[in-house]
């Protein structure tokens, strides 16, 4: 059995959501905070993007500089730039970076923000065309001559690359619950990237996504985001996520946004972390509810040991990488990785897997 993966996320800002100074990017951050996630024996981390955020790529090229072994899972969202030209972009990175390279592919759940990009394409739409530029970047990395390629949403003549991976390809992650996105990661995906929710929540997409899998004689890992409130006691833990939600609260209510209608997908991110809440007594969606949605955030509240032991009731129902960050982030990625990854790897060895 493959080894578990410790993942992180590098953000650009010192703060967090709990922070009440506005986000600002700062680029002597990317590098300290990669470099104290290998420090902490992390295996990889997400380089993140959105509509507004930094770009991802050219993040990730200072993650790579500034570590010796941390991998990368940069974020990237198809359809603003030619898959012939992310492929040769994302094959460079990996050279360069010893063979770290990994790609998540981000179709995007909210219309809204994709039209701030200018994409007006529809989620059923952006799906179909994230599943053709997957194949066009796998058949850029692996071609050892130029080809043509006409499909629904890409066009080229004599697409090649000069510069190739390392290890031939690079693994493509792949993010989403619909059904075209349970359908196309299923036929695509090396590692299904999952979003927090109860160990039944998880376990069940888990089972749905083998099962896709499987017709297509394919067996992808499976990754699973969540962050962590941890204390030294559970009692302590409590406390710290009160303080967190307080300060949440203040922020939002002095920006104006609490009551603010942020539409259905917002709405039903809310509606599901309330449900997995109530299924998981370490789960904790406080600030997910309280924003409405606006903040995607779902965490596991404890001690040590107690994340350790919630943490490996999903790896019993399937999950291979654990994307695990705190709020503060230099000292919860030190703590992470002194106090739970290592008892996390240790468990995943020693226990018999359930399913």
């Amino acid at each position: 059995m493959s080894s578990i993966e410790i993942v992180g996320l590098v953000s650009p800002y010192r703060g967090s959501e709990a922070s009440p100074q506005a986000p600002v990017y700062d680029a002597s951050f990317v590098p300290e905070i990669a470099r104290a996630y290998e420090a902490a024996g992390y295996d990889r981390v997400l380089v993140g993007q959105n509509a507004r955020s930094a770009d991802s790529l050219v993040n990730a090229s200072f993650v790579a500089a500034a570590t010796t072994r941390l991998k990368l899972m940069v974020a990237h969202r198809p359809g603003f730039i030619a898959p012939t030209m992310a492929a040769r972009a994302l094959a460079t990175l990996d050279q360069l970076s010893g063979g770290r390279a990994g790609v998540h592919i981000i179709t995007a759940f909210s219309d809204i923000e994709t039209r701030c990009d200018g994409d007006y394409l529809t989620k059923e739409q952006r799906y179909h065309r994230s599943a053709e530029y997957v194949g066009l970047l796998r058949r850029m990395w692996g071609s050892s001559a130029p080809f043509d390629h006409a499909g629904d949403y890409f066009r080229c003549d004599a697409a090649f690359s000069e510069v190739h991976p390392i290890a031939g390809s690079i693994p493509v992650f792949w993010a989403g619950t619909s059904e075209l996105g349970l359908r196309y990661g299923a036929e695509l995906a090396d590692v299904y990237a999952l979003g927090p929710g109860s160990v039944a929540q998880v376990g069940d997409l888990v089972a749905r996504v083998k099962a896709q899998a499987a017709q297509h004689g394919r067996s992808p890992r499976f990754s699973m985001s969540m962050r962590l409130v941890l204390a030294d006691s559970d009692d302590a833990a409590w406390d710290r996520a009160t303080g967190l939600l307080r300060a949440v609260e203040e922020k939002q209510a002095r920006l104006g946004l609490l009551g603010r209608d942020l539409g259905a997908a917002a709405q039903d991110v809310a509606r599901k972390a309330a449900q997995a809440e109530a299924e998981d007594p370490q789960l904790w969606a406080g600030l997910t509810q309280a924003t409405q949605g606006r903040l995607q955030v779902t965490c596991l509240v404890g001690s040590p040991d107690t994340l350790v032991d919630a943490l490996m009731r999903y790896w019993h129902v399937g999950i291979d990488n654990f994307l695990i960050t705190g709020f503060d982030w230099l000292p919860d990625t030190a703590r992470i990785g002194a106090e739970i990854a290592p008892a996390l790897r240790a468990r995943t060895v020693s226990e018999q897997r359930q399913i």
